[in-house]
């Protein structure tokens, strides 16, 4: 299992991602490569987009093929328009909302069942067994 720390600044806190499975993962780096979409050039987008180029360290997946299909379904989900249903709320986006929409939809689960070949596993091999 990998390990990954970061120093915080009242002593140390470790990063859970390594620690979850490779769809957990795939679909985790996907939200946050639509919120570094969202919020391009800000504070918040830039710490998304280091998330998600740091993500691949955690997950086995076919990269080029998954990292493409993220990229497509991220667009369409940005792309909506949830305007109509929300009166009151004049010149709002919902970027957020439309990221956590794509985390939770079917077309993500679908990705993870096509690109991820091992959504069980941590890390990019399988669990080892403890030996008797």
């Amino acid at each position: 299992m990998l390990s990954f720390s970061l120093p915080a600044a009242a002593g140390t806190s470790t990063v859970m991602a390594p620690s979850r499975t490779n769809a957990e993962n795939y679909k985790d780096r996907a939200l946050s490569a639509c919120i570094a979409e969202a919020y391009k050039g800000s504070p918040a987008g830039d710490d998304a987009r280091i998330t998600t180029i740091i993500s691949l360290d955690w997950t086995y997946y076919d990269l080029d093929k998954g990292n493409r299909a993220t990229n497509r379904l991220v667009d369409k989900y940005l792309r909506r328009d949830y305007s109509n249903p929300f009166e009151g709320y004049v010149g709002a986006e919902f970027k957020l909302l439309k990221c956590l929409d794509m985390y939770h939809s079917r077309e993500l689960d679908e990705q993870v069942r096509k690109y991820v070949p091992h959504p069980g596993w941590v890390g990019d091999a399988p669990a080892r067994r403890k030996k008797k």
